[in-house]
């Protein structure tokens, strides 16, 4: 049950880098102050990965694993802008619960892309993570059973991240077959690497080449240092077991994200999202006994 543990510590990692990104993206000015943001989260941590090559033998790469990173890159890039956006658009406690989608759409992904069946204890598990998503936009038990759906349209941020969840299923079992295919190690240290050189003409393009220099700045190592963690905490777990499973216990960094959001940001209705909060840890407690 290693891999619990790298899930639960990718899961905080994310949720710092999360909050560190929406306090940044608090305080700018510019549109296309975004793409810096998105940009940054993808460059610095790649010195800092790197350094994990002193240790790691370089793999012998195949054509499944280059045709694998060119369908994945253009589809993490797209991911990435639509989950910014969502962090800056709306509050963290009503768009990363959304994010507990993608254990569900991978219920699909992965069975056509890897042939990973999960068991029923571990779809029961996957289910109640879902689930209890969908009881954190229910404010009180008046609500209306499709309140939590009309959340959705009513917070542009919600929208993106079900864009995000969406791509994300793809690419989380793209990669386990990239990593297959390669190493844990280098496959993150690779794709980061090249994920920064693609996002750069988009970051060029929004910013400008005066914009651009924004790049350099301390707050961003920081948002680096976080992310880094949770890449190589996300990979070692995600070959140890089902990917749907990996997924849904990284979906956790839901709940430190809104324990950001309330101590950090000062978001509201903390308390009566409390139901929904339990329904997830009961369906991560079954995914791990799945």
């Amino acid at each position: 049950m290693v891999w619990v543990g790298y899930s639960l510590v990718s899961a905080f990692c994310l949720a710092t880098t999360d909050a560190l990104c929406k306090k940044r993206l608090g305080e700018l000015r510019q549109p296309a102050d975004l793409y810096l943001v998105a940009w940054a989260r993808l460059l610095y941590p790649t010195p800092l990965l790197a350094l994990a090559l002193l240790v790691a033998p370089i793999p012998s790469l195949d054509a499944i694993f280059w045709r694998t990173i060119a369908i994945m890159v253009p589809l993490e890039l797209c991911a990435l802008v639509f989950y910014m956006k969502a962090l800056q658009a709306s509050p963290l406690s009503l768009t990363l619960p959304f994010l507990s989608l993608t254990p569900v759409f991978l219920l699909g992904t992965s069975v056509l892309l890897l042939g990973e069946a999960p068991s029923w204890v571990g779809l029961t598990g996957v289910v109640c993570v879902a689930a209890g998503a969908f009881l954190l936009h229910v404010r009180s038990w008046t609500d209306s059973a499709w309140q939590p759906f009309r959340s959705i349209w009513r917070e542009l941020g919600s929208r993106y991240m079900i864009a995000a969840a969406l791509i994300y299923s793809i690419t989380s079992s793209l990669g386990k077959l990239a990593i297959l295919h390669s190493s844990p190690v280098f496959f993150s240290v690779l794709y980061y690497c090249i994920l920064s050189i693609a996002f750069f003409p988009i970051a060029l393009a929004a910013a400008g080449p005066a914009g651009l220099r924004k790049i350099w700045r301390r707050d961003f190592l920081a948002i680096g240092a976080f992310d880094a963690v949770s890449i190589l905490s996300h990979v070692l777990a995600i070959v140890q077991t089902n990917v749907a499973y990996m997924i849904a216990v990284k979906r956790t960094s839901m709940l430190f994200g809104m324990g950001y959001g309330v101590w950090w940001f000062g978001e509201r209705y903390a308390a009566e999202r409390l139901a929904g909060m339990l329904v997830m840890l009961v369906g991560v407690a079954l995914t791990v006994a799945g």
